[in-house]
């Protein structure tokens, strides 16, 4: 299996210089029935940098990432977990920030404020 990093999934998501070659790549894996990883942490980093970098609406980064996890060419990193962030993340919450609190409860803890 291979991994896709975030400057990829930017290219293919904004029509970049590389997403034709993206297109072709993701022909190819899926005619063999093949899966892409994507990290979480490649999904925080594309959302970060969709929506304060390239001014993208919190809507718009939402319904990207969502597309990304309902994909079945991906096999998304904790895939549940980051569902979850996503609803947070739709609250208002920052996606970073909703994951871990996420993580939090699904490992029963808590966070220590000093």
């Amino acid at each position: 299996m291979d991994a896709i990093d975030t400057q990829e999934l930017l290219d293919f998501l904004t029509q970049g210089e590389r997403a034709e070659r993206l297109e072709e790549y993701f022909r190819q894996v899926e005619k063999r029935k093949g899966k892409v990883f994507i990290s979480n942490y490649t999904l925080l980093e594309l959302a970060y940098l969709l929506e304060y970098g390239l001014g993208v609406s919190r809507d718009l980064v939402l319904k990207s990432i969502r597309t990304i996890l309902e994909e079945r060419l991906f096999k998304v990193e904790r895939k549940e977990e980051l569902e979850e962030a996503l609803r947070l993340y739709a609250q208002g919450m920052e996606l970073m920030q909703a994951l871990k609190e996420v993580q939090y409860e699904k490992n029963k803890v808590r966070r220590v404020s000093l």
